[in-house]
């Protein structure tokens, strides 16, 4: 990092803390008129993290600059309508072991989850107290 900043006031300034170099980085742009690729290098970061840092601080302020959870954010194989499907089925037949489930999603929509997923989903909607055991 290059920034000035950070060696002349390391008591407040910490390169250690992304936000706040995120921050400082779109401050520079903003109010120092820096392009945004010069305040991206002069922080030590990419072009591209600036612009989606732009962006996120502009929708969310502050707690936009936050990391984000890597991976994942919900379940990719399982579609609105599948997901309708399966919560469904479980209200209708509760103690139906999750294996036939998947079984009857993989007929009907063509896609083979794993019962864990299909536990996962419903206890998230809320719908599912599992118990320990094979199939459910």
């Amino acid at each position: 990092m290059q920034a000035s900043l950070f060696a002349e006031h390391p008591d407040f300034f910490h390169p250690q803390d992304l936000v706040q170099v995120k921050y400082e980085m779109l401050r520079a742009h903003h109010v120092d008129g820096l392009p945004a690729a010069q305040a991206a290098r002069q922080f030590g970061l990419s072009r591209q993290t600036f612009y989606q840092a732009q962006l996120a601080f502009a929708e969310q302020g502050m707690v936009g600059l936050l990391p984000q959870r890597p991976g994942p954010k919900g379940p990719y194989k399982l579609t609105p309508p599948m997901q309708a499907f399966v919560e469904a089925e479980y209200r209708r037949q509760p103690q139906r072991p999750l294996a036939e489930l998947a079984d009857e999603l993989a007929a009907r929509f063509g896609v083979r989850v794993h019962p864990r997923t299909l536990r996962r989903l419903l206890q998230k909607k809320k719908r599912l107290e599992p118990p320990a055991g094979p199939g459910r």
